[in-house]
């Protein structure tokens, strides 16, 4: 009779997707393997999930054995094996060679390093424009599209 009079309450039941699980400030991440650290990561904000890490102004270095390469932006999503940047992208290796770009899609496993929002290149003194660039870390090799080049000549002695 009770429930004649009296409604009971309805629950809602409701899904979660994409709660964040942490929030840091000023943060710092290690990231070790057997072989010892391979990555490091600053940001001055950063919102953990279950699958992905978003950061404001990062400052991501991936070392191997073989290379180091350094990528700073405003924004940056680190998922799983891939670093998605954005925001003044500046992406520099050990080896000298260095491209700012709007944005950029770093796959961490292949190591190749992708922007189809044009870029700036530089290596010593000559400075390399264009429409896409795709760099092999492994390889030390760039491909790139509608390139404009300016090559410095050196004198002979």
């Amino acid at each position: 009779m009770i429930f004649f009079f009296f409604k009971p309450l309805a629950l809602k039941k409701q899904t979660f997707v994409n709660v964040p699980q942490l929030e840091l400030e000023h943060f710092k991440m290690y990231e070790f393997t057997p072989e010892g650290l391979q990555t490091f990561m600053t940001g001055e904000n950063g919102i953990k999930y279950a699958e992905k890490f978003i950061v404001k102004d990062i400052n991501y270095t991936d070392k191997t054995p073989e290379y180091k390469a350094n990528m700073k932006a405003g924004e940056g999503v680190y998922e799983k094996d891939v670093v998605l940047l954005e925001n003044n992208v500046t992406y520099s290796r050990d080896n000298g060679f260095d491209f700012h770009t709007p944005k950029l899609h770093y796959d961490k496993k292949n190591a190749i390093a992708i922007s189809d929002a044009g870029y700036t290149a530089n290596i010593g003194n000559n400075t390399i424009t264009g429409s896409y660039i795709k760099y092999n870390n492994k390889l030390n090799r760039v491909y790139s599209k509608n390139i404009d080049a300016i090559y410095q000549i050196q004198e002979r002695k």
